[in-house]
């Protein structure tokens, strides 16, 4: 029998494909995608090859790692092993099970896939059922900053991105950096508090980043957006690297080009100084080259 919790826990409870440490968002971002158009009325089952195929792909392309191909036919067809996911058409491929057809299948034969009939059903009725569930996996899968950039595009109505933050570890970072932006030195205070400054981690607590002080930067608030987004990050030199990406013209260039290649300013004590396994994290899952 369908129900919030059940749908709740069996999203909890998704495969994500594994290879070290290594993010996959790719059923993450397949559901907000198909929930978000629950969310406007379409119906159950979406066509891989008109409905799927190139909105998945864009989407792994800005809110995924930087790889050098994407695969959104592998969520689509994987998806059906997690207990709510259905295909349409999936017995005409060549393979059964989770064993992966080759893509162009699922176009030929027309696979469609959706939610089952019974949780269709259940998020019909219930728009409240489809932001919680989206934000459940925002959280589960996203930092602050993409949560809300991907929330405010799909057009979730999501109150507010819960802030699930370590009040130790924000005061300890800033403090290790002489509550300064480690990029630009902006050290903007109200008073005796700082304004938008804030505690960035480099490896993402979703996928295991500790709450310490060596996996953590103090950023200015558009240097932590642009470092959680990929636009910025650090080599192993600590110095800053700028994507290839980025455009803009006049505070653009000042913020971001009059950086690249200039050392972060480190903390005082060695020991508080970014860990390389932590930014070679970052560099590899994060960091858009281009």
């Amino acid at each position: 029998m369908a129900s919030s919790k059940t749908l709740e826990q069996a999203i909890a409870d998704i495969t994500i494909w594994r290879k070290g440490e290594q993010r996959a968002p790719h059923k993450p971002l397949l559901l907000l995608y198909v929930l978000a158009n629950y969310q406007q009325g379409h119906a159950r089952l979406f066509d891989y090859g008109t409905e799927v195929r190139d909105q998945l792909h864009s989407l792994l392309e800005r809110f995924g790692p930087q790889r050098a191909q994407y695969r959104p036919d592998m969520p689509f067809w994987r998806l059906k092993g997690d207990g709510f996911w259905e295909l349409e058409n999936d017995e005409f491929c060549s393979t059964s099970g989770s064993q992966q057809p080759p893509a162009g299948e699922l176009v030929k034969h027309r696979v469609a896939g959706g939610f089952d009939e019974e949780n269709y059903a259940l998020l019909s009725k219930n728009s409240k059922l489809i932001g919680s569930l989206a934000q459940q996996i925002l959280e589960t899968h996203f930092p602050e900053s993409i949560q809300e950039e991907i929330a405010d595009e799909m057009g979730f109505d999501i109150q507010q991105i819960r802030k699930v933050r370590d009040p130790l570890f924000r005061q300890q970072v800033l403090r290790a950096y002489n509550y300064e932006c480690a990029i630009c030195g902006f050290n903007m205070r109200h008073d005796n508090a700082s304004v938008a400054l804030e505690a960035a981690h480099i490896k993402w607590k979703q996928y295991g980043g500790p709450c310490e002080i060596p996996n953590g930067l103090a950023l200015c608030a558009i240097h932590h957006k642009a470092f959680d987004k990929g636009s910025i990050g650090l080599d192993e030199n600590m110095r800053v690297l700028v994507s290839e990406a980025v455009n803009g013209s006049g505070i653009v260039g000042r913020l971001f080009w009059d950086f690249a290649g200039k050392q972060i300013a480190l903390p005082n004590l060695p020991i508080n100084t970014p860990s390389r396994a932590f930014v070679k994290w970052h560099q590899n899952e994060v960091f858009r080259y281009k």
